[in-house]
């Protein structure tokens, strides 16, 4: 009698646990930007990134990018409009409402730790800013939201116009939070 006892026990609590986490909100953590206290960030937004694509814009600058656009369409994207120079690169539009977030890096340098601060962009040859955007239906200019972001971004390799890798940690006005690491090929 005591071993059923415990079994539904047992059972109970892991039932209650699975009430709890699910009444919590625990589910909501698939979101890629975290907040401190685990709500969704950004007023309860679910943000999750289905891209990452490297835009090379010079022989010396670069500007990593992760969208909630599928990365086929993302590439596809890149590839048609880098040739066009479309206003707004390294922003893609897109069919549906996405959030872009954009690293850009005037000058590329292996190894260091790049402070990304929204106060100081840096000077005119060295300029890097981080943002993520909420971008309406077929827009890449003039989003409606934008969240600056503040943090450290580390190119741990380079080789233009082909491949980039390294890491980043970022943090938002609202205190939400993004740690990722990245290797990107370039878009065939």
């Amino acid at each position: 009698m005591a071993t059923k006892t415990r079994w539904t026990k047992a059972v109970l609590c892991a039932g209650g646990l699975l009430l709890s986490a699910l009444l919590s909100g625990c589910g909501d953590s698939s979101s890629d930007i975290k907040t401190e206290d685990g709500k969704l960030p950004f007023g309860g937004r679910m943000i999750n990134f289905q891209s990452t694509y490297a835009y090379f814009p010079s022989d010396f600058a670069v500007s990593i990018v992760r969208d909630t656009m599928p990365q086929d369409e993302a590439c596809r994207k890149l590839s048609m409009y880098t040739k066009s120079k479309l206003p707004g690169l390294p922003v893609l539009p897109h069919s549906e409402e996405h959030y872009t977030l954009v690293l850009s890096l005037d000058s590329v340098m292996v190894g260091d730790d790049v402070t990304l601060d929204p106060t100081d962009r840096g000077p005119t040859v060295d300029m890097r800013y981080g943002v993520l955007a909420r971008y309406p239906v077929g827009k890449n200019t003039n989003p409606p939201e934008v969240w600056p972001a503040a943090g450290v971004l580390r190119v741990a390799e380079v080789q233009q116009y082909k491949r980039i890798r390294g890491e980043f940690k970022l943090t938002f006005p609202g205190g939400e939070r993004i740690d990722e690491s990245f290797d990107i090929n370039a878009c065939p």
